[in-house]
């Protein structure tokens, strides 16, 4: 199988963490981890990092991205959705006669995922009958136990009948956006990432950070001050 692309979405704009993508975790920036991870996998034909920012691709070339492709301004507002952008980067690639049937999204925003990681999502592509895999971590807390406040009260959110022990409840994943492989022509053709025929990638809890608050990087650090002990 002829080996994918990877796209490594960074936009410097973040409103609730100003300039995210590079922010410092263990002296290094945030992108470098999903960089470092994508080229030591083995498993990619090109890294391509897309920004609109300068230093974001400066960065991006410095930690061994094949590609660092600025982007229109209107894909990299806080409304611009990840789709559009995979769009718009693998049609400015077919247009450049670099073509890949398989693609590979790799989110800055998770660094605990791992070169292994990548293989392990890769393999299970290769060896199962599907249109793509996506990586999911589980929820520690089961989700249906959810609670909301109406008219100043506590209450169930999905009723009492899942307030049980969580044993007896389904287990249930999130998208951690470490690691999704999709076959071109089928995002193409749905324009979604999600649909028939994904795979799950489980990865476990502590191997899946996603940074979106600065207390979210003070984790991640002391998740990776651990595993260096």
């Amino acid at each position: 199988m002829h080996k994918p692309l990877a796209i490594i979405p960074a936009r410097g704009g973040s409103k609730r963490f100003p300039r995210k993508n590079v922010a410092l975790l263990h002296g290094k920036p945030l992108l470098a981890y999903a960089v470092e991870a994508a080229k030591e996998s083995g498993v990619f034909d090109a890294v391509c990092v897309s920004s609109d920012d300068d230093e974001i691709l400066s960065i991006a070339k410095e930690y061994g991205a094949d590609l660092a492709l600025k982007r229109p301004a209107k894909f990299a507002t806080d409304t611009a959705r990840l789709i559009h952008v995979c769009k718009y980067l693998l049609e400015s690639l077919t247009h450049e006669k670099r073509d890949y049937p398989v693609f590979g999204l790799i989110l800055p925003t998770n660094p605990m995922r791992t070169a292994e990681d990548v293989r392990g999502a890769w393999k299970l592509f290769c060896e199962e009958d599907c249109s793509g895999v996506i990586s999911v971590v589980p929820f520690i807390h089961p989700p249906q136990q959810a609670l909301r406040i109406k008219n100043r009260f506590i209450e169930p959110a999905f009723g009492m009948e899942y307030m049980v022990p969580a044993q007896q409840l389904e287990k249930l994943y999130i998208e951690d956006g470490s690691i999704t492989f999709i076959k071109t022509g089928v995002f193409l053709e749905r324009g979604e990432l999600y649909g028939p025929g994904m795979v799950p990638y489980i990865l476990p809890p502590d191997r899946s950070v996603d940074i979106d608050i600065p207390f979210d990087l003070e984790w991640a650090e002391f998740l990776m001050g651990r595993d260096k002990r």
